[in-house]
């Protein structure tokens, strides 16, 4: 009896790991496009339809309906291609795909950060912060912040009223290296003819108004190496190379390798210019939020969050 019972036990451990690995997300939902139609999910052995979130991860069996005029985008894993959801192919039914014809280093970089994406659908647990006017709030550093930077790639940007005028002061180890006096409210560009700055350097950089003093954030500049390694890795999420992958799904793709590698400025920046190529993209804005959330900016954070929530359930 022990014998058998002992079989039975070494069967079930045998067997565990391949029904955990059955149940791994093959895809995730990187686009939702539901302004002129619907788009829902129903998981396997769930008989209910439902309203998918932002960067849902999918497994074998669940199914993708859209009707009307909306669309669903899904990435499956290993860089093993793409697929598009609309009325004419739903309801969609997710299954694990065969090996697409990209080359390893295609679906290496493409496998990496749609592993990272399956990560950032959490449940809400931020809570929306009040709003007040932008006259009466203090300015606020966006970027660079507690960041890395490309080196030659930095763009100082802060929120704040079109009214004041601002100081600029760039910081080092041997003190101000770099100033700009009474500027105004927009994005200033660290000029080629200013000192270089160092790759592997730390910085901080100072925001000052008369009416709400100063402010500084550091970030640092990264070697050659890891500069050359994110700049190679970003050339993939090309639609040359990325071929299949849409417009808002690259953007998305982008910005989740920048800020796996610490690049929040750049990740920002790759998501609001997404968002201005595809204004009702619910994943772009919540991937937004969390790169918002990482720099400590919990305002900007729960206002991208709520716009994310807003666009996925209308």
């Amino acid at each position: 009896m022990k014998g058998r019972v002992g079989i039975a036990f070494a069967a079930m451990v045998v067997l565990l790991p391949r029904l955990a690995c059955a149940a791994d997300p093959v895809a995730v939902l990187t686009e939702i496009q539901v302004r002129r139609g619907q788009v829902h999910v129903r998981s396997v052995g769930d008989g209910d339809w439902s309203a998918p979130k932002p960067l849902q991860s999918l497994r074998p069996g669940d199914q993708v309906r859209v009707v009307g005029d909306g669309r669903a985008v899904l990435v499956f894993t290993g860089g093993r291609g793409t697929e598009i959801v609309t009325q004419s192919n739903s309801p969609y039914s997710v299954s694990a795909q065969s090996e697409v014809g990209a080359t390893d280093r295609v679906k290496a970089v493409i496998g990496g950060v749609t592993n990272f994406l399956l990560g950032q659908q959490k449940e809400r647990t931020f809570q929306s912060l009040s709003v007040r006017s932008v006259r009466s709030q203090p300015p606020a550093i966006l970027g660079p912040r507690d960041t890395r930077v490309l080196p030659g790639n930095v763009v100082f940007e802060w929120a704040g009223s079109d009214r004041l005028r601002y100081n600029v002061r760039l910081v080092g180890a041997q003190g101000v290296i770099w100033k700009r006096d009474d500027v105004e409210r927009k994005p200033l560009t660290y000029p080629a003819s200013a000192p270089t700055l160092a790759p592997g350097g730390r910085y901080v950089w100072e925001l000052e108004t008369k009416e709400h003093g100063v402010q500084a954030a550091q970030f640092e500049v990264a070697s050659v190496t890891d500069a050359a390694a994110v700049t190679d890795s970003l050339a993939v999420l090309t639609p040359a190379n990325a071929k299949g992958y849409t417009p808002a799904t690259l953007s998305l793709m982008r910005a989740g390798l920048l800020f796996q590698q610490r690049f929040y400025a750049d990740a920002r920046r790759e998501l609001e210019t997404g968002i201005v190529a595809s204004p009702e993209e619910p994943t772009l804005y919540l991937l937004l939020g969390h790169v918002y959330d990482r720099i400590g900016l919990k305002q900007q954070a729960a206002n991208a969050f709520d716009e994310a929530e807003a666009l996925s359930t209308r």
